[in-house]
């Protein structure tokens, strides 16, 4: 039953739905679908340093039975190395998991920016690799976002950066799909 669930969503513009109304997100699209209670705590602009220094007050308060936590684009952005990153993450997770909370790691999106999306290619493989080890659970938004070329596709990207309405869509079916088998367990 989903609608014994309460998932927080953390993370920056992508998973707030800029440059939409945050009910156009994948999120919440997902949650309305799926029928369970959800806190989308995206905030356009934030990176790990900002989503770990607000886990407390936009996680933990709502005592949600799991937690997304998806970032490292505007870390990219910003140049900042993996090891800042994996220090950000880690911290989140652990708190997650000390205070009963399953984390679910998302795997950003693709960038047409080449130094950044150089960036988030090793966290992308520094993320996978974690949850693999520490058996967290992925939800993989890159591979289903990108084309042959390591690319957002023509017709669901807005800016390089952020998808629009049918990159959302593709996204949030994506998104209840994995979520179906994630909360099932």
């Amino acid at each position: 039953m989903l609608s014994d669930k309460k998932i927080v969503a953390l993370g920056d513009s992508i998973t707030y739905g800029f440059p939409y109304d945050n009910q156009e997100s994948w999120f919440n699209i997902a949650a309305n679908e799926l029928g369970f209670e959800h806190v989308n705590q995206g905030i356009n602009g934030d990176s790990t340093i900002w989503m770990y220094c607000r886990f407390q007050e936009d996680v933990l308060t709502h005592k949600p039975t799991h937690v997304i936590i998806m970032g490292g684009t505007n870390d990219a952005y910003c140049d900042q190395p993996l090891e800042t990153v994996v220090g950000n993450i880690e911290r989140m997770l652990k708190m997650a998991q000390t205070n009963g909370i399953k984390p679910i790691l998302g795997i950003p999106i693709p960038c047409d920016e080449l130094y950044a999306e150089q960036l988030l290619q090793e966290y992308r493989v520094w993320m996978r690799k974690y949850a693999k080890t520490h058996e967290i659970e992925v939800m993989d938004f890159y591979s289903i976002m990108c084309d042959e070329r390591g690319q957002i596709p023509q017709g669901l990207h807005m800016d390089g950066v952020h998808p629009n309405v049918d990159g959302y869509v593709r996204m949030s079916k994506f998104a209840i799909s994995r979520l179906k088998d994630i909360l099932a367990q």
